[in-house]
């Protein structure tokens, strides 16, 4: 791609929630941090990345990444107190010519470069992008008795996950600003949204799930271990399939794009918005023909 994009991957974490330094434990066969930086150096989407770290761990990390092959080309920055901090120093790290930088949290192994592609054409349009998708549980406000006190309308509601992608020196300027007046931010596109400006959703279905919790990590480790089947053939109609899924993935969101930038008096809207429809209903099909496979050829342990 002609852009320069930067990628930030936050890994300064200490995984309290798991109870154990999740990034550095093995996962199906490797530390998950090397799972997701080996996804991001296949992409081939960022022209540099700089992993944001536990401040005194940089030496463990250098050994830790080594096996990449490529580590060389991985900046280590120390991390803050907050995630927030965190992200500003690799900001700082950030090459001066880079014109996108992209968010990622190291916990995200799932990453593809359609995805990437898919949000960083949305912030071209907006210079602030995230990808997610609308809630489909059910809302309740809880008050501290643990009693519900109402129930949330979800309808405009959407979850966000990384990556978020921006016009460098916008997110630059954001956290400038952001930082100075002492607010706690655990979403970086919500520090651009604190100053004003507009953030492009672009819709996604794909796996991109975030190891937080212990079932986080069983489920993480069935994926990655994807292609560890008792039948050869159960294994090439799995990758078809995921390899299906990671197409499907561009086309809803460049449909989600395309429906949203229209006028519905035009008359493309209907078009685009066919399209949208046609590669979601595509994408619940390839999801229950992965199902059906799973039930014909099932992986060694299920």
């Amino acid at each position: 791609m002609s852009e320069s994009l930067s990628a930030v991957v936050v890994a300064a974490g200490r995984s309290q929630r798991m109870g154990f330094d999740k990034l550095l434990t093995p996962l199906a066969g490797k530390p998950l941090l090397l799972h997701t930086l080996d996804r991001l150096f296949r992409t081939e989407a960022p022209r540099e990345i700089v992993l944001v770290v536990r401040p005194g761990s940089e030496m463990e990390m250098q050994q830790i990444i080594a096996p990449l092959g490529r580590s060389n080309s991985i900046r280590l920055v120390p991390g803050g107190a907050q995630r927030q901090d965190s992200v500003w120093n690799g900001l700082h790290a950030v090459s001066p010519e880079s014109e996108f930088v992209m968010v990622h949290d190291a916990a995200r192994p799932f990453v593809t470069k359609e995805l990437i592609d898919t949000v960083l054409a949305a912030a071209k349009l907006s210079n602030a992008a995230v990808c997610g998708s609308p809630c489909s549980d059910s809302l309740k406000e809880v008050g501290e008795d643990g009693l519900v006190k109402q129930t949330v309308d979800r309808s405009r509601l959407w979850t966000v996950q990384t990556p978020q992608i921006f016009r460098t020196q916008l997110l630059r300027d954001a956290y400038q600003g952001a930082l100075s007046t002492g607010a706690i931010f655990t979403d970086d596109t919500a520090v651009v949204e604190a100053m004003g400006h507009p953030v492009r959703i672009v819709l996604y279905h794909g796996i991109n799930l975030k190891v937080t919790t212990p079932i986080d990590w069983k489920v993480a480790e069935a994926f990655l271990q994807g292609d560890m089947t008792d039948s050869p053939g159960g294994a090439l109609l799995r990758k078809h399939l995921h390899d299906m899924n990671n197409h499907l993935t561009p086309l809803m969101g460049y449909a989600f794009l395309l429906a949203n930038e229209l006028q519905n008096d035009e008359r493309l809207k209907k078009f685009a918005t066919s399209v949208q429809t046609a590669s979601e209903r595509c994408q619940m099909t390839t999801a229950e023909m992965q199902r059906i496979v799973r039930e014909i050829f099932p992986k060694k342990g299920e």
